[in-house]
């Protein structure tokens, strides 16, 4: 007798329990790495589904391979894309192939990007920025290496590479406090849609705290313009304006140069990254640079390091530090 049901696959499980494949199967191998709750609710959903261990599909996932998977968040930040171009340099120097592809901030969006480069067996995966639960990522690395670029790493295997954001924040704020500014406001997106985003603000905060300087921080959606706004409407006062990047900053500038011609309070720019936009000469912003060419050939190293089984299981973390770099948008000419 044929029959034509579908085989449930570990695929099929994660996205009924909203977790990682990597995640569900460390729990279906009773890996003590797994949360009891979560294992739990993971064996109940497989039970439902009627999941069955594939052995052929597991022997085939242990092939070595020589593709590094790169995961962006999304393509809106031109970091991202200076990024990738750099990590693309860097695995060809070690003569591998770079495999990109985009997570959206939704899970379920990045749980099938990460999915789909297991699929095709990656030596390791690169990480940018990821909005995942420390759970998932962790079950990531159990399965490959991987590292992450932007944020600090959960600990187990899962390595990191990431800006000294406490060191960027002093410099961004004594900046702004020696040009004058009283209160130092920072506009950033939703903690959804950026994993640095709640790091960078706490960090910005705590270095306003050593000065006679205010701290405010706004929140934006993809258009920084609204939050700007509000920022200038609370705070009629000298003011910092630091913004999460480069693009949110390019949305500010129309925003000044239109309060500008109504009011006279002098409002200071700076923005992260570094980026192309902000050498242009419409903008010269004054912005934090993260080095993308170091982050990239060292989260590559620390990959290939993972994949020859020479680095155990302790984490291993690459802290750079930042440069400010100083332009017309924070030196009190026209923005």
């Amino acid at each position: 007798m044929t029959t034509n049901a579908r085989v449930v696959t570990q695929s099929d499980v994660a996205r009924a329990a909203g977790v990682s494949r990597s995640l569900v199967s460390l729990a279906l191998s009773g890996s003590p790495k797994v949360a009891p709750d979560t294992r739990e609710r993971i064996h109940r959903v497989a039970a439902d589904l009627g999941y069955r261990v594939n052995v052929a599909a597991a022997s085939l996932a242990r092939r070595r391979s020589s593709i590094v998977g790169v995961v962006l968040p999304n393509l809106r930040n031109a970091f991202f894309e200076r990024l990738a171009r750099c990590l693309g340099e860097a695995a060809s120097a070690r003569g591998l192939t770079l495999f990109l592809t985009v997570g959206a901030e939704r899970p379920a969006v990045l749980h099938q990007a990460i999915e789909s480069l297991l699929g095709v067996r990656v030596l390791g995966i690169i990480l940018v920025s990821p909005w995942l639960a420390d759970e998932d990522l962790l079950a990531i690395a159990e399965e490959v290496p991987t590292c992450l670029v932007g944020r600090r790493s959960p600990g187990g295997r899962v390595d990191a590479v990431h800006v000294d954001e406490p060191a960027a924040a002093r410099l961004v704020v004594n900046h702004l406090v020696a040009r004058g500014a009283q209160t130092i406001a920072y506009i950033g997106p939703s903690t959804t849609d950026e994993a640095s985003r709640r790091e960078r603000e706490q960090a910005m905060t705590q270095a306003v705290s050593r000065t006679r300087a205010a701290a405010d921080v706004y929140e934006c959606d993809q258009d920084a313009g609204p939050a700007v706004r509000a920022a200038l409407a609370d705070h009629p006062e000298p003011l910092g304006l630091v913004m999460h990047n480069d693009g949110y900053a390019i949305d500010a500038v129309p925003v000044l140069r239109e309060a500008s011609r109504r009011n006279s309070a002098s409002v200071l720019l700076v923005s992260y990254d570094n980026t192309y936009l902000a050498e242009r000469e419409e903008f010269s912003l004054t912005s934090v640079s993260q080095s993308e060419e170091r982050m990239a050939t060292q989260a590559v190293e620390l990959v290939c390091e993972r994949a020859e089984v020479t680095t155990g299981d302790t984490a291993r973390t690459v802290v750079l530090p930042p440069t400010l770099v100083e332009r017309a948008s924070s030196l009190g000419r026209d923005t």
